[in-house]
This record gives structure tokens, C-alpha cells and sequence, in this order.
């Protein structure tokens, strides 16, 4: 039994940028998939139920806690979409040189933030005007 690799765990991996790509992929897929939708069924539903269930939630999407929401979800997708690409552009055997794959490791929240940003400020204050 000695003779046994060990199996890599956080303890032995030093921790990257790759790392956390994975780990926001997954959360913002989880986050998207079941936030996500409790407020499309929720709109939807509101939608069927007329006039003033519509309101109601045009209300609650509106206020402090709706903005919170309906930001961190557009947040989620394009994280989950950035990584997504860059995963893509893995599977077609492209970018695992370690400074493309770093590059892409922290440019992929990033950018993933100036998405979010734009499409905010291009919704609230071009749109909304």
C-alpha cells in the first residue's frame, strides 16, 4: 500500500486562475440554472395571471434586491459564456501554452465584468432614457 501514488488534491495543486475559471463555470451554471429560473417561471406566471400579477412583478424586479438579482444573473451568464468559449477554444486543442491559458484563465472574468457593465449601463441609461 505504501507503493500507492498519492491522489492530487488543494493540498498538493498550487492554486491558479484556471482554478477559478472552473469553479465560477460551475457556480454560474448552477446559479443560472436554478435562480434563473424561479424568476422566469416567475415571470411567466406572472405573465398568465394578468394585469396586476404582472405589476407585481415588474415591481419587484424593479426594486434594490430585483436590480441585485437580475445583474448577478447577467453576470452569471456571461462568466459562464466566457468560460464556456474558452473551454471551446480548448477542446479544438488551442490554448494550452501556460501564458495563452493564464491569459485566458483572468481575462475571462474580466471581461465577463465589462459585458455586464455595458449591457447595465447600455439598459439603464440609453434605453431608459
Amino acid at each position: 500500500m505504501s507503493q500507492r501514488p498519492l491522489s492530487p488534491h488543494l493540498q498538493i495543486w498550487r492554486w491558479g486562475p484556471h482554478m477559478l475559471v472552473s469553479i465560477l463555470h460551475r457556480v454560474c451554471g448552477d446559479g443560472m440554472a436554478l435562480v434563473g429560473l424561479a424568476v422566469l417561471v416567475w415571470w411567466l406566471g406572472a405573465l398568465a395571471s394578468g394585469p396586476d400579477a404582472y405589476e407585481t412583478f415588474l415591481w419587484a424586479a424593479a426594486s434594490p434586491l430585483g436590480y441585485v438579482v437580475l445583474v448577478g444573473l447577467t453576470w452569471a451568464f456571461f462568466t459562464h459564456m466566457m468560460s464556456g468559449l474558452r473551454h471551446f477554444v480548448l477542446d479544438i486543442g488551442a490554448g494550452y501554452e501556460l501564458d495563452t491559458n493564464r491569459f485566458w484563465s483572468i481575462a475571462s472574468p474580466i471581461i465577463a465584468i465589462v459585458l455586464t457593465v455595458a449591457l447595465w449601463g447600455y439598459l439603464l441609461f440609453v434605453k431608459g432614457a
